[in-house]
């Protein structure tokens, strides 16, 4: 007998899956484990007996892979926050199968809190090329923090800031370490971080050329501050604006969003900023915020700062403010397909 509807979990992992899965009552059926790969992977899926497959997965390197995989066996793919899970993660006893048999609970019982994935490949790719960015940005960052305490090891104390870098001032800083091991290692350090640089250059030419079929990311370079790689930042990881129906959940995504636990109405602890969602792009806006600053014109963005700092008496508060006001703004704009309007973003009250 085909059932009419099946509540899927799997628990994913690189050499092997565990599939279990309940029915429409929420009675489970059967679990089974097989190796991953794509075809097992299909193969399980069709075996379940039901007419509608729902199916979930925790957040994993593997989950995208999986819900793209199944997408023409399955209703639904569900990809989870595992962090919310506290009976998965929490229990005492865990093993692939009783981590499934819960999973699939929480699936019939609509507790598992999704996490964004975009289904269309190429905003996949576009994601991915800015996330390799950002890795090689990274990267080159090490690199540079591991050269410059190398040459502090060996008692080269002056070298902040940055021409220690250069091409051309290496030669006078390697003269000033008399080893010529310890000069061959830090040759091989700055090697290592030209690599790094042309890497990350490449990668963000593959970011411009992917990221030049979206017409919003040319309009958000609109906005002072906001540079090509804000631009680019911000719609690889908000992907599309409809996912989001205020600007508070705009805020919360990119943790620039208040928190303040509480117990019965009584406060536990001090207001902070929700460590959910995604760092960079509060990073994106704090740069954004930090560039319309520095930024010779009396731009609005600068404006609006000054006008909150005023408000608040408190740098912090008025830094905070004005970067929710540029993400609400990009947001906006896209959402309402609107160019970016000077005035617009003076309205305190408006995003």
């Amino acid at each position: 007998m085909t059932e009419s509807k099946a509540y899927m979990a799997i628990d994913a992992h690189a050499h092997s899956c565990v599939l279990g899965w309940r029915n429409g009552h929420g009675q489970y059926q059967n679990a089974v484990r097989f190796a991953t790969s794509e075809h097992e992977l299909v193969k399980h899926i069709r075996a379940v007996p039901t007419g509608r497959r729902l199916l979930t997965v925790e957040e994993s390197p593997l989950a995208a892979w999986i819900a793209r995989t199944v997408r023409a066996e399955v209703s639904d793919t569900l990809i989870c926050d595992p962090r919310r899970n506290d009976s998965i993660r929490k229990a005492a006893n865990k093993n692939d199968h009783r981590d499934t048999e819960e999973l699939s609970r929480l699936l019939w019982m609509g507790q598992l809190h999704r996490v964004y994935h975009p289904m269309d490949d190429d905003r996949a790719i576009f994601k991915a090329a800015v996330q390799q960015y950002l890795d090689f940005r990274s990267l080159q960052t090490r690199i540079k923090q591991q050269i410059k305490a190398h040459f502090r090891g060996w008692g080269v104390i002056e070298v902040d800031g940055t021409r220690i870098y250069g091409e051309k001032a290496r030669t006078e800083w390697l003269d000033l370490v008399s080893n010529r091991t310890v000069r061959a290692q830090l040759h091989r350090q700055y090697t290592l971080l030209d690599e790094a640089l042309a890497q990350e250059k490449a990668a963000f030419a593959e970011v411009s050329r992917l990221g030049a079929r979206y017409p919003e990311i040319k309009q958000f370079m609109e906005v002072p501050g906001v540079g090509p790689v804000g631009s680019h930042v911000f719609d690889a990881f908000i992907q599309t604006p409809d996912r989001f129906v205020t600007r508070q959940q705009v805020w919360r995504y990119c943790q620039l969003a208040v928190t303040d636990r509480s117990s019965d109405g009584k406060p536990l602890g001090f207001r902070r900023l929700d460590r959910n969602g995604n760092s960079e792009l509060k990073a994106m806006s704090y740069w954004s915020w930090k560039g319309a600053l520095w930024s010779k014109d009396d731009n609005v963005v600068k404006q609006f700062y000054q006008r909150s700092l005023a408000r608040t008496h408190a740098k912090v508060h008025a830094r905070l403010n004005t970067q929710r006001k540029i993400v609400a703004t990009l947001w906006s704009m896209w959402k309402r397909k609107e160019a970016f309007d000077p005035n617009r973003f003076l309205d305190p009250g408006d995003a």
